[in-house]
């Protein structure tokens, strides 16, 4: 059962709404019950993604990555956010879905991970993010094949009801367990080992 959903105008939820959101969660000021799963919804492609909201610090808008040598084709490079070097993950390229021929990197949005994620900072390149929504966790249906593999990073699928022409559907909410996906040993950056120049804006 879904309890509530915050969507901004155009499909699009206000960044600064997210980021309240988060904080009250942390604070254990957000009202949400503890048998329920506030999560933050996002598309790659077309498919519709959703990560704990916990994990998540604020979401912004895209900024122009400077990219690094000698590191993984989905780490797509580090941004200078107020002050703060952050390592951006490509999810696409993480997931291994493929990428529209000409899309542009510029409609894309950073969802910034909490600092309880990983040792630097950290933040994960999305087509867009839709809403932040609250679940019965009852809703997450873990009982799918690749849900059960020990290595993955699916924590269940979501079965959201939509409203699509005039009639009730069920959207497929993939739950990502995003700390498994950009673990320390993979993707963490030693800034302290990168030269000046590479990390130049």
């Amino acid at each position: 059962m879904t309890k509530t959903s915050e969507n901004g105008s155009g499909g699009s939820l206000s960044p600064s709404a997210i980021r309240s959101r988060a904080e009250a969660l942390r604070r254990g000021t957000s009202g949400a019950g503890a048998n329920t799963v506030q999560v933050v919804e996002f598309l790659l492609g077309k498919e519709h993604f959703a990560v704990d909201l916990f994990n998540v610090r604020e979401v912004v808008e895209y900024k122009t990555i400077t990219q690094l040598p000698d590191t993984p084709a989905y780490i797509k490079g580090i941004i200078d956010l107020r002050g703060e070097i952050t390592t951006i993950i490509d999810l696409k390229e993480r997931l291994n879905i493929p990428r529209k021929e000409g899309a542009s990197d510029e409609n894309c949005r950073i969802i910034v991970l909490d600092d309880s994620i990983t040792r630097s900072k950290t933040g994960i390149m999305v087509d867009n993010v839709s809403s932040v929504t609250t679940f019965d966790q009852s809703a997450v249906d873990t009982s799918t094949s690749s849900v059960e593999q020990n290595n993955s990073a699916i924590i269940g699928i979501i079965k959201k009801r939509v409203r699509i022409k005039d009639r009730d559907a069920n959207e497929l909410l993939i739950l990502i367990d995003i700390k498994r996906l950009v673990s320390d040993n993979e993707v963490g950056i030693d800034l302290a080992s990168t030269a000046p120049e590479e990390i130049a804006a």
